[in-house]
């Protein structure tokens, strides 16, 4: 069993095995590339190939636990994160301010220009105007930027979930929500894909439109187009889920104690269904987080790190913010971190949670890199953390992102 294990998430840093020269093959990252250089490696589908994953299903996968078991939706993980006071049957979904004009999708993230003081406003415009959905009390709560939670309360009985997205970039298959490479610009209203879902479908229309006509109506969207900005006149819903799973918690499954440190409150859902302890790190500077991890050392055995940073600008199709976003976590991150850290004593895991090329601007289903140093493990001597560098180590190529911790502990 390992003494300590840093595990660090990129969000969405990977590119994939498809293309020639990827943003991780070009990006100068020496820090990451002197971690490698003493690692074994190898390359992961987040959760298996075909699916190209959102970040919490994929985030739950690489922590050890199959999303196509662990049914929980991205709506249900939000609210968690949140801190909404989320009851078993309560209808919870994720949503994304947007700009629609004509029923069409401008802009899923009104142009990542929304403020969170803005936003705020627009939150508060909406609970003032719309009391309640139908007769249901309802909680809509803004999270970071263009991202915000709807939890409809239930009354005498459950929700049941089944229901699309009204999202159109991202399409719900069974129990596990895939994002769409190429998604549709018109917007679908919410369809119930269970008898008894038809009430919660109905709900998520009425408020819809209802939030969209309030919202169209904003001061802030009045000056933001006079300004030449995008507006925020739509609330793009998606993810519904209406339960809690039971689940083996991490440290039972794993036998480490466990504190996670990330900025969004999917991921701090995530910690808080796993039963990890964490740390919201939003606004923090990398640096400020890389020493955040070894301070959490002192008292814990296991710390989760999810990066931001990467992902933005791979959805933007920015491959050169891209780059910059990679080669500031490795300098800023990574740097202080391994300057910092006893490697005699502490094991690191480095992967992405999934891919996001630029050529796409969305997740795909590629496979993703990773890097393991162990102290006690012979090295790959792997030349750098890329896709390609990473396919030649020795852990070859793992079929399931669930499949991953158990491998790696078991080489130690």
């Amino acid at each position: 069993m390992l003494a300590k294990l840093i595990y660090v998430i990129l969000d969405g840093a990977s590119d994939g095995i498809e293309y020639d020269k990827t943003v991780l093959d070009i990006a100068n990252t020496s820090n990451l590339a002197k971690l490698a250089s003493l690692s074994k490696g190898g390359i992961v589908y987040p959760i298996e190939k075909g699916i190209a994953p959102e970040s919490d299903a994929a985030t739950l996968s690489m922590l050890g636990y199959n999303p196509k078991e662990l049914k929980i939706a991205r709506g249900v993980l939000e609210a968690l994160g949140a801190g909404i006071n989320f009851e078993e049957g309560d209808l919870a979904l994720r949503g994304n301010f947007a700009t629609v004009r004509d029923n069409e999708v401008i802009d899923r993230r009104v142009g990542r220009s929304l403020s969170d003081s803005e936003a705020k406003i627009l939150i508060e415009e909406v609970r003032s105007n719309l009391k309640d959905i139908k007769g249901y009390k309802y909680e809509l709560v803004h999270t970071i930027g263009h991202r915000c939670v709807l939890v409809i309360k239930k009354k005498d009985r459950p929700f049941a979930s089944k229901i699309t997205n009204i999202d159109p970039a991202y399409v719900r298959i069974g129990d596990v929500t895939h994002a769409m490479t190429e998604p549709k610009k018109e917007i679908e209203f919410c369809k119930p894909l269970s008898e008894d879902s038809l009430e919660a479908a109905e709900l998520v229309n009425t408020f819809f439109l209802e939030s969209k006509r309030i919202l169209s109506n904003s001061e802030i969207n009045v000056k933001r187009k006079i300004s030449g900005k995008l507006e925020a006149n739509a609330i793009l819903l998606r993810d519904a889920g209406s339960n809690i799973p039971k689940v083996q918690n991490f440290s039972n499954k794993y036998g480490f104690h466990p504190i996670c440190i990330a900025d969004m409150p999917v991921e701090l859902g995530i910690a808080r269904l796993l039963g990890m302890d964490y740390v919201w790190s939003y606004g923090l500077s990398y640096k400020e987080k890389a020493e955040l991890v070894i301070k959490q050392l002192e008292n814990y055995d296991f710390v989760f790190v999810h990066l931001k940073g990467a992902d933005e600008p791979g959805h933007d199709g920015d491959f050169n913010g891209k780059l910059k976003a990679i080669e500031s976590i490795d300098n800023s991150f990574f740097k202080p971190l391994l300057e910092n850290l006893d490697l005699n004593k502490t094991a690191i895991l480095v992967t992405c949670d999934h891919s996001t090329p630029p050529e796409l601007k969305a997740h795909s289903d590629s496979p993703v890199p990773f890097i393991f140093y162990n102290p006690s493990n012979k090295a790959d001597s792997l030349k750098k953390f890329s896709e390609k560098e990473c396919m030649k180590g020795s852990f070859g190529v793992i079929q399931h992102g669930y499949l991953l911790l158990d491998k790696l502990l078991k080489s130690t």
